[in-house]
């Protein structure tokens, strides 16, 4: 007993000592594009939710973690709606309360790098993927700026942009140092969609770290000073949709303890196993006698002499064969059935010649020699290996 209270003091100094590694060690820069107003990482969107009141002044801020649809059943909703994401998802029931919405006066704004297809389809636009580390499409400016301030992005970062179909109204609003839309305003009804495809302009990383936060200020300058209504479900989901286990697989170190914990109480059982099982009888599997009694049969036909009888047996399950696996009419052995067997086995045309010519030669004879019944074995034997079907068992 005072041998495994060794080891488990062993193991839980162990398991101490790997935890407060993990909690003190530097912590790696998260990328992760998140756009969430909660995190702080570089590309979560904290820094701008908190500057929000200082952009609307005096206009109270909704944040919500519902469907579009959810939220704009309320019909006397009214404001700026924002949506800074990845991936902006809406399905025909959240768009087309988005369209009404903007279509009694209000606004929206959604910066993302891919658009629902609903959503492109109503206003007439498409995205176009930028793979490419020309620095004039990471630099940005304002078409409604006087004095064009350029704002660059980090390099190699992979954009998009906008491509406007012909013959409509879409206001150009931004666009980057190569002339390509980045930036565009479009009316429906009494209101105004902004499309914008530089979600990571309104990062914390962009506002911060490279000190530019005059892009995010000036892309949502264009909306007037009204409430605002954040989204966030875009990003994060349901509210009720946090479990345990998504936080715990949020946190490094939660998530090392957990599988820890896991991979130690499944040691446990393993070696707890070990001592208490009772040893489990080994258990014989009835023995198949199927073969033997095939042995048998054909020993005894063999050492009688009846190599005509095993023939005939052998035969009779080839006709059988082609019968159940190609469908083919058997009872006449002519020149079509041997035609129709080479067609569809795909066997080898000699091999089904010398088949059916020694079938013929067997029916004629009244006796068989070692060798012509051995000839025959290996030709159906190399009739069944290249047709890739093999018979259950052969006589």
């Amino acid at each position: 007993m005072k041998g495994y209270r060794r080891y488990i003091a062993l193991i839980g100094l162990l398991f101490v000592a790997l935890v407060l590694l993990e909690y003190f060690r530097p912590k790696p820069v998260d990328w992760s594009q998140t756009f969430s107003r909660e995190d702080k990482i570089p590309y979560g969107t904290y820094a701008l939710y908190e500057l929000l009141p200082d952009l609307f002044p005096g206009q109270p801020v909704q944040l919500v973690r519902e469907p579009a649809y959810n939220v704009l059943q309320d019909s006397t909703l009214n404001g700026n709606y924002v949506f800074i994401t990845k991936y902006f998802e809406a399905d025909s029931l959240d768009t087309n309360l988005l369209l009404d919405f903007v279509q009694r006066g209000n606004q929206v704004f959604i910066a993302a790098d891919e658009f629902s297809t609903y959503l492109r389809d109503t206003l007439h636009f498409s995205t176009v993927y930028l793979n490419t580390t020309n620095p004039d499409s990471t630099d940005f400016s304002f078409t409604s700026q006087s004095d064009r301030q350029v704002y660059t992005f980090p390099p190699n970062s992979y954009m998009r942009v906008l491509r406007v179909e012909e013959q409509h109204d879409h206001e150009a609003l931004g666009r980057n140092k190569a002339g390509q839309l980045t930036f565009m305003r479009v009316p429906f009804g009494e209101g105004y969609f902004y499309i914008n495809t530089v979600p990571l302009a309104f990062s914390n990383y962009q506002l911060l770290t490279l000190n530019q936060s005059g892009y995010a200020a000036t892309a949502l300058s264009h909306l007037p000073v009204q409430p605002v209504i954040w989204d966030d479900y875009q990003n994060l989901g349901r509210e009720e949709d946090q479990s345990v286990f998504r936080v715990l697989m949020q946190h490094e170190p939660l998530t090392w303890a957990y599988y820890l914990s896991l991979i130690g109480l499944v040691l446990f059982l393993l070696f707890k196993s070990k001592r208490t099982q009772r040893i489990i009888p080994v258990m014989e599997p009835p023995r198949n006698t199927t073969l033997d009694f095939v042995k048998a049969i054909g020993s005894l036909y063999f050492n009688h002499g009846s190599h005509k009888n095993i023939a005939e047996k052998k035969i009779a399950y080839f006709l059988e064969h082609l019968r159940l696996h190609y469908h083919l009419a058997t009872h006449t052995l002519d020149e079509e059935l041997r035609e129709r067997v080479k067609v569809k086995s795909g066997a080898d045309a000699a091999l089904v010649d010398q088949i059916f010519g020694l079938i013929q030669s067997i029916h004629q004879s009244s006796a068989l020699s070692d060798q012509t019944l051995l000839m025959l074995n290996t030709y159906l034997e190399d009739f069944y290996s290249q047709t890739s079907i093999r018979p259950k068992a052969n006589v």
